[in-house]
């Protein structure tokens, strides 16, 4: 765009006032447009234009108070005999054995924010795990994992296993060491979100016969996946909720109770609630949005009814998340946006640490300053409103509470990357270790690139 002095000369000078003219108009044109588009949008969402990002912020912070973090596994409802089917199968001694039809490779399979991931991780967590196995190990696979930063990451989870001693490990040396791990003692081994066949390609080996009781369980979208882990074993299909189970679950995110039940909601709102409910489609991740974007909005039906209207379209089920992600953000205060949109720049699965990502806000400028109290602290409240509104997970927490490890879901952060690039917020790109620097063309004020290391991983 022109700068102020020679948008001025352009504008007046002999011989250039038609072309400037025209100019002028089209930039006009722009600001218009973009603003017609900006009303639609809050026409659209019935978004209300309120006070500043500090009047925002300070209802965050009594919020807050009346809260208490929800444990990790919250979000889980209806999936008490899934839980129960599944531990069953990892916990039987000899399962590969005596069994056929059975595998020591157990996977779980169903769409994108279906609850694989939290469920596994129930699993994996629990007591009797805890107590059967010897040892446990959990992998995040992402799109772009290299087989050996696999292993290499497994492997670095077992004690007195070291990032020196695996630095010049070949493929076959680490998949030897992984095939004497799981025989010598009895390993859980979990390896969530696998896209590509060719990582179970190996475990159909070291899995094969097993007899000591230890077992891998894998989460993933794809059937043929599962299938290629162990042709023999049928993949564990999760289900989509049912209506009592999917309003519950709403209901527990709404009013952020521990054992959310129908009779916690109002009366004149349960069929309100039933309506929303149904837009869902029975897919945990939209029921969660949903309620976590209710959790901070008044309990009463003209609030509920205007979400409800928002809310109008055909398609249910797993295209909804998208819906009501636009819906979510578009809630927002300016400066939260702009915390949300910031978590595009983290690579895929990606376990982010809870103080240095607020430090990173603050260092953008994105955190206000309110009074006396430190932007690391009111950095901290955006933090936990954005996990009450379920638009960002915990995955750990330190003694006193506070978020120690956090991540989006993939199917959020495809929008928050998708919204960064279109407002020239973020771009974000990837490349391999052993491949050139990228070459950006952009006008973003913001690039990531995240590098894929070949050795060990991303």
């Amino acid at each position: 765009m022109l700068s102020s002095s020679r948008f001025v000369q352009a504008a007046f000078s002999t011989g250039k006032t038609l072309k400037a003219r025209r100019y002028v108009s089209k930039e006009i044109g722009k600001i218009k447009e973009k603003l017609n588009e900006i009303k639609a949008r809050i026409k659209l969402y019935r978004i209300q234009l309120s006070g500043d990002d500090g009047d925002a912020l300070n209802l965050m912070t009594v919020r807050r108070r009346h809260f208490l973090p929800q444990p990790d596994d919250a979000d889980i409802v209806g999936r008490f005999n899934d839980e129960k089917i599944l531990l069953e199968r990892l916990l039987m001694n000899h399962h590969c054995q005596q069994q056929q039809q059975g595998s020591c490779v157990i996977s779980i399979v169903g769409i994108g924010g279906l609850g694989k991931t939290t469920l596994a991780r129930k699993l994996y967590r629990s007591n009797d795990a805890s107590n059967h196995f010897h040892q446990r190990i959990w992998v995040t696979v992402s799109q772009e994992n290299s087989l050996k930063g696999l292993l290499k990451k497994m492997l670095l989870q077992v004690p007195g296993i070291t990032i020196n001693y695996l630095e010049n490990k070949e493929e076959n040396d680490l998949i030897d060491m992984i095939n004497v791990l799981v025989r010598t003692e009895r390993i859980l081994i979990v390896l969530d979100d696998i896209w590509r066949e060719d990582v179970c390609i190996w475990m159909q080996g070291i899995f094969r016969n097993m007899n000591n009781g230890s077992r891998a369980l894998i989460t993933t979208r794809f059937h043929n996946v599962a299938k290629r882990a162990d042709p023999r074993s049928t993949p564990y299909q999760l289900s989509l909720l049912n209506e009592d189970e999917s309003m519950k679950l709403l209901l527990k995110k709404a009013f952020l109770y521990e054992d959310a039940a129908a009779n916690c909601c109002p009366s004149e709102l349960l069929d309100i609630g039933h309506r929303l409910m149904r837009k869902c489609g029975g897919l945990p991740l939209a029921l969660v949005v949903l309620g976590g974007f209710l959790s901070i909005k008044d309990k009463t039906p003209v609030v509920w009814r205007r979400v409800l209207e928002t809310m109008d379209w055909d398609t249910e089920g797993r295209e909804c998340q998208e819906i009501l992600a636009v819906l979510s953000y578009e809630d927002l205060p300016h400066q939260m946006k702009l915390c949300f949109l910031y978590l595009g720049a983290y690579p895929d699965d990606y376990e982010i640490p809870g103080k240095e990502l607020i430090r990173k806000w603050v260092a953008e400028g994105f955190i206000p300053q309110q009074g006396n109290k430190m932007m690391e602290e009111t950095g901290e409240i955006i933090l936990e409103e954005l996990i009450q509104r379920s638009l960002i997970h915990v995955n750990d927490r330190t003694s006193n509470g506070s978020v120690k490890t956090c991540g989006v879901h993939d199917l959020l952060l495809d929008f928050t990357r998708s919204v960064a690039k279109k407002d020239r917020f973020l771009t974000v790109c990837s490349t391999q270790n052993d491949q050139p620097a990228v070459s950006l063309t952009t006008s973003s004020h913001r690039v990531a690139i995240n590098i894929i290391d070949n050795t060990l991983g991303q």
